[in-house]
């Protein structure tokens, strides 16, 4: 286990990146009132198949190609954590269609690590490869922030899902 959850989102984000994402979206909802912490990752990247998608969630197993030792603690640990709290976790993949990551706990169980540093992650992934769109989208009990590391950039019109998909069938239809 990460010693704060933003650890998880750092990494998972740049295995979005390494698998050439060009949008994560990263959504958090902090509800105490039910009493859930939500963490969701979705990117665009290359995706995988079922086969890899059931070996993600072990131990000692990575697609990164780079190292000696493969490590993959990543998603197995917020799998745990999730389980740990009383809450769930759910991953989706499929090649060329991007990964989506969900993870689900009690918001006040003893064991739930914070947070931690949002801030920091977000801007480590934000600065990782600048063509990338890194989006926050935070809710809480008190309020909403929405961020986008793309906004306001002149020269570089902001890419979504959506947008890439319309994209993709026009250029197929021509």
């Amino acid at each position: 286990m990460f010693d704060e959850l933003s650890l998880n989102i750092l990494d998972i984000g740049m295995n979005s990146i390494a698998a050439g994402a060009t949008v994560v979206q990263v959504t958090i909802i902090e509800d105490k009132k039910a009493d859930w912490l939500i963490i969701r990752i979705r990117d665009n990247g290359r995706g995988m198949d079922d086969k890899t998608l059931r070996r993600v969630l072990t131990k000692n197993f990575s697609t990164k190609v780079t190292r000696k030792k493969p490590i993959g603690l990543g998603l197995a640990l917020l799998r745990q954590t999730s389980e740990m709290c009383g809450g769930t976790f759910h991953i989706r993949s499929r090649p060329g269609d991007g990964t989506s990551v969900t993870a689900s706990m009690r918001f006040s169980h003893v064991d739930r690590p914070p947070l931690g540093d949002l801030n920091t992650t977000i801007l480590a992934l934000s600065s990782a490869s600048s063509p990338v769109d890194i989006q926050l989208d935070y809710h809480s009990n008190d309020g909403a922030f929405q961020f986008s590391s793309q906004e306001g950039k002149r020269h570089e019109p902001r890419r979504t899902q959506k947008t890439q998909r319309e994209s993709a069938a026009t250029s197929r239809a021509a």
